[in-house]
């Protein structure tokens, strides 16, 4: 079976029902290609090893595991360049938030209907204006964080082209940040080179190990996919799991009815407190990515997260026994929390990441009908600027009518909220206008 994994071009590899030992990790590299079982619980993949049983483990300074962010024991890799190869023209004059047309530097030979990216990045440090980028990230409200300051991280936007004409260029979609000359503006070529690859109708199990607590993971880390777009995750179970999925610098994929659980209670010693595993479902760096339809049946150290300058990321009809909604920093932007059932509600908010890499929530992320079984408290006021609560279950006494930060937050009413799922609510009203 393994051979047959690695060998396969393109298609459907199908597993019948069964459970089947994989021995070592699976690594899928090209596109096309659909591993698909018989449904959870009928084909399930048992991987005895973790990756330290695998490879060994060489802690970083900090003494965390060398697998405690990854990669997985399934991983989906491709490549997804923005360099000298994909550049196509530099941006020439300046453009704002929700504009949809870039003057650029030279013409270019991009057809109507072909997908572009848009990339920025921050001045290097010791450039005036080094972290203007990052604060204008936190809506020009909060501190950019001094480990993020003049880094190469860039942030990127993809939309298709409707017109070129000279030099330059409609966009069918607006922009949703500025376009500043300080920020190095350029318009690539989107060529990521694996495409359409989908997991779906299987389990995933580790066997029963006590979680050794937080950064000290052995690397029982489910389906990771890395620099891949159009590619999907469905109706799939993973079983006591350090990490259960995680989508780093993908663009346009779905997680979609994911189940996490652990045959019996992982959080058996001290360092553990109380969590099962590290991360539940991980978005960072990446565009566009949607998580819907998720159950999470046990409680990691964050249980959905995003990080890293992810763009419009959307967890939505999701559930979990205490669900968090872990916003890890490093200046994750205009996400999306729609109609989630937090279940007990006693750490909706609980949320990790490095200190030193801003507040833990970037501008304008959005929590749309969330719910649990009593009322839950807002986050600190410096959790993140411009943020929108509507119709979350909510306690008010621990909000600051005096906050800089500019929260927006409208209580449910007595008929409950409509639409219940924004985000679906949105697609059908595009969809409508399009047709």
């Amino acid at each position: 079976m393994l051979n047959a994994l690695q060998s396969i071009d393109r298609g459907v590899l199908f597993i019948p029902e069964g459970t089947y030992i994989f021995a070592k990790r699976i690594d899928i590299l090209k596109g096309n290609f659909v591993l698909r079982g018989a449904g959870p619980g009928k084909t399930i993949l048992l991987f005895p090893n973790s990756l330290t049983d695998l490879f060994g483990n060489k802690p970083n300074g900090a003494q965390q595991s060398q697998w405690s962010f990854g990669p997985g024991l399934i991983n989906v890799t491709g490549k997804d360049p923005i360099n000298a190869a994909t550049r196509l023209a530099s941006i020439t004059a300046p453009a704002k938030r929700g504009d949809k047309t870039l003057q650029i530097s030279n013409q270019i030979s991009a057809s109507k209907g072909e997908w572009i990216r848009l990339s920025e990045r921050d001045p290097q440090k010791g450039d005036a204006a080094s972290g203007s980028l990052i604060h204008y990230l936190y809506g020009d409200l909060m501190p950019p964080g001094t480990d993020l300051i003049g880094t190469a991280h860039i942030v990127r936007f993809l939309s298709r082209v409707k017109l070129v004409s000279g030099n330059k260029i409609e966009l069918e979609r607006p922009l949703p940040y500025d376009v500043r000359h300080e920020w190095s503006p350029e318009v690539h070529r989107f060529a990521p080179t694996v495409q359409e690859v989908g997991i779906e109708h299987l389990s995933i199990h580790f066997p029963w190990t006590a979680y050794p607590g937080h950064f000290k993971e052995k690397g029982y880390n489910g389906i990771f996919f890395q620099d891949v777009a159009q590619c999907w995750v469905n109706d799939v179970e993973v079983q006591n799991a350090d990490f259960g999925i995680d989508l780093n610098s993908t663009n346009f994929c779905t997680v979609s009815n994911v189940t996490l659980t652990t045959s019996a209670s992982r959080a058996v010693s001290s360092e553990a407190r109380g969590t099962n595993g590290h991360h539940g479902i991980d978005s960072g760096h990446g565009t566009e990515n949607l998580v819907t339809n998720f159950d999470i049946q046990t409680r990691f150290v964050h249980d959905i997260s995003v990080e890293w300058y992810a763009l419009h990321t959307v967890f939505a009809n999701g559930r979990g026994i205490d669900l968090n909604m872990d916003h890890h920093r490093e200046a994750n932007y205009s996400s999306l929390f729609s109609n989630l059932d937090c279940g007990a509600g006693t750490r909706p908010f609980n949320s990790g990441g490095s200190g030193n890499r801003g507040a833990h929530s970037g501008a304008y992320s959005t929590y749309w009908n969330i719910q649990a079984r009593a009322a839950m408290l807002l986050p600190p006021a410096d959790f993140g600027p411009l943020l929108n609560f509507i119709g979350v279950q909510l306690l008010e006494t621990n909000h600051d009518p005096a906050s800089p930060y500019q929260w927006l937050i409208e209580p449910r009413g007595p008929g409950g909220i409509c639409p219940v799922e924004l985000q679906e609510a949105m697609r059908a009203r595009r969809l409508w206008i399009r047709s």
